[in-house]
Formats: C-alpha cells, sequence, structure tokens
C-alpha cells in the first residue's frame, strides 16, 4: 500500500514502488521474530504501558494503538472503483514483530461494504500478492456497534516469496465512508497478534 494506496495494475511505475514498500517494516524485522516473540512480552510485562496517541484518518475513523505497535507509515492514498471514479483517502500502517495492521479511510466511498472488500481485494490484495486465495465474505460487527463484512486471505510476497496471510475489516458508515482494516502477517504468525488486532479493531470509532 502507499501513498496511492490502493492503485490499480497499471498505476505508474514510480507509484508501484512506494506501493510495493508496504512490505518494508515488516522484512526488516522478520529477522527478530524470535526475540520479540519470546522475550518481548516478558519484558513488556516488566514495564508500565506507554501513553499511545489515537490515530486518526480522514475524519472517517480513530484507532487507538495497543503498547507495542508502530505507526510506520502515514500518507494519503486513493482507490479506483469500477466506474472509473477515483476516492481519495488516507492510509496507515501500524505494526508490531512480524504482523501489521494497514488502515485505509476512504471518505466518501458511496458503496456497501462488500463492494469496498471486492474493490480492495481486486485493486490491492491482487496487485501485491501472488497465488492469493481469498476466503468468502461475510457479515461482522464490531464490538462499538459498526457492522461490516470481513474475509480472510493467503499469499505469497513476489519478491521474497514469504507466505502472507490476513483478514480483512471493512465497515462503511450510513454516510457513504468507508474504512478498511487489514490485520496481516507471515503465515504461521498471524494467530499470535489475532486477539491484538481484533482489540483494536472492535473499538476503533469509524463515522
Amino acid at each position: 500500500m502507499s501513498s496511492g494506496v490502493p492503485a490499480r495494475p497499471d498505476a505508474p511505475p514510480a507509484l508501484a514502488a512506494r506501493i510495493r514498500r508496504r512490505w518494508l517494516p515488516t522484512l526488516l524485522v522478520a529477522a527478530t521474530i524470535a526475540v520479540t516473540v519470546l522475550g518481548g512480552f516478558v519484558v513488556a510485562g516488566a514495564l508500565p504501558p506507554p501513553d499511545v496517541r489515537p490515530l486518526s484518518l480522514a475524519d472517517v475513523v480513530t484507532l487507538r494503538p495497543l503498547p507495542g505497535w508502530e505507526v510506520v507509515r502515514r500518507e494519503e492514498a486513493s482507490i479506483q472503483t469500477p466506474d472509473g471514479r477515483v476516492v481519495p483517502g488516507e492510509f496507515a500502517q501500524l505494526t508490531r514483530g512480524s504482523g501489521a495492521l494497514d488502515l485505509l479511510a476512504l471518505p466518501d466511498v458511496g458503496a456497501d461494504p462488500v463492494a469496498v472488500a471486492e474493490l480492495y481485494a481486486d485493486e490491492v490484495l491482487t496487485d501485491q500478492l501472488e497465488r492469493l486465495s481469498i476466503s468468502e465474505v461475510r457479515p461482522a460487527m464490531l464490538a462499538n456497534g459498526s457492522r461490516g463484512v470481513r474475509f480472510g486471505y493467503i499469499g505469497s510476497e513476489p519478491s521474497s516469496g514469504a507466505a502472507v496471510e490476513g483478514v480483512v475489516t471493512v465497515v462503511v458508515t450510513p454516510e457513504g465512508d468507508g474504512v478498511v482494516f487489514d490485520g496481516w502477517a507471515f503465515q504461521g504468525q498471524l494467530e499470535l497478534l489475532a486477539e491484538e488486532l481484533a482489540a483494536m479493531i472492535d473499538r476503533a470509532e469509524v463515522g
């Protein structure tokens, strides 16, 4: 994802290069997964939790990162609908250990959650992952009462071939503002972060 995050496959080369850098923060820490998983929780438990500032995107969503999650990217974004309309928005990525949470806020996307979920899968995931497999889109509800949809996916990162799995949750407000929450990690690591990802997404304020 990126400054044109979600972009079409025919995006200009410079834009495509920025999109592929979504993997960089996680790839850089992959070598330290063992330290993070085996020792990080012990250290974190001995220290008082730091103050974490809320993250607000495009006046659409506000999320409170849990301790240990760091915002590593934040930038303008856009997505193109099947009818050719370009919807501007804002993108941010949080990381922790071997996983990440990508947030895409799309004001006035003007579509239902299923349509936005399909658009994200077609325009973003398909462009970023090889051998992509996506599960059925199902209804979902956040703890704050926001209704949306959710689907899982698995694929491989093109340059390294590393398997990546994730869960995408999409919420669209009655006013037509959309939010995509994409929690992902290298295969086998997602379940270690699933509880924290769910907690952040469920407590997010949408609208």
